[in-house]
């Protein structure tokens, strides 16, 4: 009997070694599957926590960031409107001067200034501040995630800081200046009497546009960096002067520029917006006889823009008040009130409807490519 199992054993051996090793490895393959199985699930769920604290993390940062772009955009504007005063020229022109036209002609440079000044400090500190703290906000998770502190209290009071050389130093006044200067170049030939209608209003805006752009030593959409930021770090701290460094390059990168010329863009659309309401409630006020003046002025324009006479008279028969706004021809100097007008008070959330300051910063904060930019930003930083 034990010599026919040796015999058996022996006969069969190689099939019992086969079916051995595949048993075995059946086995460990099974239990190697499962294990790498457990290790993919683990990191999956490590992953869906990183992503949910980081997007955490990112949401606070985002409203973190909208609340200090709104608290320092009033600062901004109290500075455009002290850079861009009108108070002593109204004063004078009050007592009826005998160089009122000289008068004029200074209020006429100083509205086109404030309004173009406000238009691109506002989208310069909104790109700031959102670069400044997303980057912040990045540093911050990876002292989370590392369980470092290389982020103290004292550096991130430093680093935001350095947005005040914008507002509270030179920025604001270089830039003022300087697009004073341009708009000197555009406006100061354009007499007082001549006749605008929107459409020339937004010629006017995008050549007093192209004109701040063309000089590339002090244009403020691709050296912003020049207005911002102080030319040189205050401190002595080596990490303050790397992320110093990092602002600058993300601030004079082409995603930044792109971003900002876009807003200065859209932002001059809304100024034309704010104008062309300002210019249907002057209009709404005006006597019967002068509402008379603007159809014919409107008539005249449209039959030299080519409009067909049976258009021209279907608009003289309706409504004497209902004028085409887009139509509408007004003096630069009857222009000029409503311009300043429109910036003559600073950021004020609770006026309604909110004044032409305020409707930038609000329309900034919210715009989208500008919101990408800090989100690339926060996702560059926090997984580096």
């Amino acid at each position: 009997m034990l010599s026919r199992l040796q015999d058996f054993l022996s006969r069969h051996r190689r099939k019992f070694i086969v079916t051995g090793v595949l048993v075995g490895g059946t086995i460990y393959a099974a239990r190697y599957a499962q294990r790498r199985f457990v290790e993919f699930q683990e990191k999956q769920a490590r992953e869906f926590f990183e992503r949910t604290r980081r997007m955490t993390h990112f949401d606070s940062t985002e409203k973190t960031c909208n609340q200090v772009i709104l608290g320092m955009g009033e600062e901004m504007c109290q500075a455009v409107l002290r850079e861009c005063s009108t108070d002593e020229l109204l004063e004078q022109l009050r007592q009826n001067p005998k160089n009122k036209l000289e008068l004029w002609e200074d209020m006429k440079i100083v509205a086109f200034t404030r309004l173009a000044t406000y238009v691109y400090a506002s989208s310069m500190l909104v790109i700031a501040l959102r670069v400044q703290l997303n980057l912040l906000g990045g540093y911050i998770y990876r002292d989370i995630m590392t369980e470092q502190k290389q982020i103290t209290d004292e550096l991130k009071q430093q680093y935001l800081s350095l947005i005040r050389h914008f507002i509270t130093e030179s920025g604001i006044r270089d830039l003022a200046r300087y697009i004073r200067s341009q708009v000197i170049a555009v406006v100061k030939a354009m007499p007082l009497s001549q006749q605008l209608s929107l459409n020339d209003l937004e010629q006017l805006f995008w050549s007093l546009q192209m004109a701040i752009n063309a000089d590339t030593r002090r244009d403020p959409n691709s050296r912003m960096s020049k207005y911002l930021l102080p030319s040189q770090n205050p401190s002595h701290s080596p990490l303050l002067q790397k992320m110093f460094n990092e602002t600058l390059d993300l601030l004079e990168s082409e995603d930044a520029i792109g971003v900002c010329s876009h807003n200065v863009s859209r932002g001059f659309v809304l100024a034309c917006d704010a104008i062309a309401e300002s210019m249907g409630e002057t209009l709404q006020h005006l006597p019967a006889a002068e509402v008379q003046t603007q159809q014919e002025q409107t008539l005249k324009f449209n039959q030299a823009g080519g409009s067909g006479s049976s258009n021209s008279m279907s608009q003289k028969g309706e409504n004497n008040n209902l004028l085409n706004i887009n139509r509408v021809l007004m003096a630069l100097a009857k222009l000029i009130p409503i311009i300043s007008g429109l910036t003559s008070r600073g950021f004020d959330s609770t006026s309604r409807p909110h004044n032409l300051p305020t409707q930038l910063l609000t329309f900034y904060v919210v715009a989208e490519k500008t919101k990408t930019l800090g989100a690339n930003v926060y996702e560059s930083f926090s997984s580096a």
